[in-house]
């Protein structure tokens, strides 16, 4: 299962869309892996092997290799976050990676397996419906050298996946990483900053924030703080929800909830489906999401709730999309470091 809460950016991905449409059961493919042929990026980040038959398509941050008959293919994409990756923030570009680019509600989105390698490699397979393949199947593999993030993407239509995954997954095991000599990150910190602890007037959550931040809303039970140059926005509050105490699923409805507020809002939010996710002591629900707001920017963010005495508990962070997997440098320590209080020694201040 796709893990949840967080999001990287991946700005835009060489996604497949194959153009034909295939028969209901067509042959598997057959490659003749005698006739490979070299292929390097322009930039030179990486090479791979190809079969000569197959149409090459270069962009600027990748590649897409298509089968003549546009019934199978695979791509890579790669991208400078600036800093060496966690196993943990690996998956999370990973899932940001499926979110931007295979989940909407047309596409009926089904994960299917994720693993990690002994070497860091975060591999995951997934379902979903290509509109002119229909049901295909796809496997997406996330590594890192130095500061550089590749995405190996491979699909074919599920009719044939069985027959033709192991010929893809070799041409997959052809990519090999070059020149990763990093450019300048988007966002960073430029020192270490101190974490402050704060929460809202009442006292009765908190969590530790960069105090190069500024506090946007300090309310009885909203606070939010922010990154005003780069627009990323972290706010946890608590509120009353029906049922709350006794209804097991009212983390995943007010999380939901949040989303179809979006929804209502933006005409383009996409989202990933709500899972389980851990807040200080409890367990909570989080999704992910994605959209596009007034000014045409992508903007990328997680919502997280959860309930504690009662009441229901949120916390909601975004940033745009093309910063947002630099933007987890920040709210990663925010939100796992929130925590339910006693009402005590937090400060408070008007922003």
């Amino acid at each position: 299962m796709l893990p949840a809460c967080s999001r990287g950016d991946v700005n835009p991905t060489p996604v497949l869309s194959p153009a034909a449409t295939v028969a209901d059961t067509p042959p598997p493919l057959v490659l003749d892996t005698t006739a490979l042929e070299n292929y390097t990026h322009s930039t030179n980040r990486f090479s791979l092997r190809h079969p000569a038959t197959w149409d090459v398509v270069e962009r600027p941050d990748g590649v897409i290799i298509l089968e003549p008959e546009d019934r199978a293919g695979y791509s890579v994409v790669f991208k400078d976050v600036g800093q060496p990756y966690t196993e943990e923030q690996l998956n999370q570009y990973l899932v940001t990676f499926v979110a931007q680019n295979f989940f909407n509600e047309q596409v009926d989105f089904q994960p299917i397996s994720q693993r990690t390698e002994p070497d860091g490699t975060v591999i995951a397979q997934f379902s979903s419906v290509d509109p002119n393949l229909g049901l295909t199947t796809s496997e997406v593999r996330v590594m890192q050298q130095d500061t550089i993030v590749f995405v190996i993407h491979m699909s074919a239509p599920e009719a044939i996946w069985q027959n033709t995954s192991a010929q893809l997954k070799l041409l997959a095991d052809t990519f090999t990483p070059m020149n990763t000599e990093p450019e300048i990150p988007p966002v960073l910190p430029t020192s270490e900053p101190e974490w402050v602890l704060i929460g809202p007037k009442s006292q009765e959550f908190g969590f530790l924030y960069a105090d190069d931040w500024d506090i946007l809303e300090q309310q009885e039970n909203v606070i939010s703080v922010g990154h005003t140059d780069t627009d990323m926005i972290f706010t946890a509050s608590k509120f009353r929800w029906p049922n709350a105490a006794v209804d097991s699923q009212a983390a995943k409805k007010a999380a939901q909830k949040h989303i179809e507020d979006l929804s209502a809002t933006y005409d383009s939010v996409r989202s990933l489906p709500v899972e389980e996710f851990p807040v200080a002591e409890v367990t909570g629900a989080t999704i992910d999401f994605l959209y596009t707001d007034d000014a045409k920017r992508e903007i990328a963010g997680s919502v997280i709730t959860a309930v504690n005495k009662g009441q229901m508990h949120k916390i909601v962070f975004t940033a745009p999309a093309d910063i947002y997997d630099a933007a987890l440098v920040w709210f990663n320590p925010m939100q796992r470091s929130f925590t339910f209080l006693s009402p005590d020694a937090i400060e408070t201040e008007e922003p």
